[in-house]
């Protein structure tokens, strides 16, 4: 395959207090909300009321949602991204995204020597 095969949508999305925004989101992508200021309820395929997420925390959403967003805590600005899954097993630990435990360590091992500045 070459190019884009995850189809990403990303979205930087700033609303004042009581401002809504929707979304709808590809079938087959999976999805998250990420609050960086303010509050928002954050719901899915039309729900009235939604999960109050505020700054700092995300609200993973549900494969190929519709999303709806109101901002709850006076402006509100979030995050949504959204791709089609790699289909391959995630590690996580800080800034580092792999595949594997051991390929974690290994990037730590890099950053900590200098071959990832």
């Amino acid at each position: 395959m070459k190019g884009i095969v995850t189809d990403p949508l990303y979205l930087d999305v700033a609303l004042e207090e009581g401002g809504a925004f929707g979304q709808p989101v590809p079938e087959g992508h999976n999805a998250f909300a990420y609050v960086v200021e303010g509050a928002a309820e954050v719901g899915a395929d039309g729900a009235s009321a939604g999960e109050r997420v505020a700054a700092g925390h995300l609200s993973v959403l549900g494969e190929g949602a519709s999303l709806e967003v109101r901002a709850s805590g006076g402006p509100t600005r979030f995050l949504l991204v959204a791709a089609r899954p790699i289909g391959e097993p995630v590690a996580r630990h800080g800034p580092f995204v792999m595949n594997t435990r051991e390929e974690i360590q290994q990037a730590v091992r890099d950053f900590k020597e200098g071959r990832l500045a």
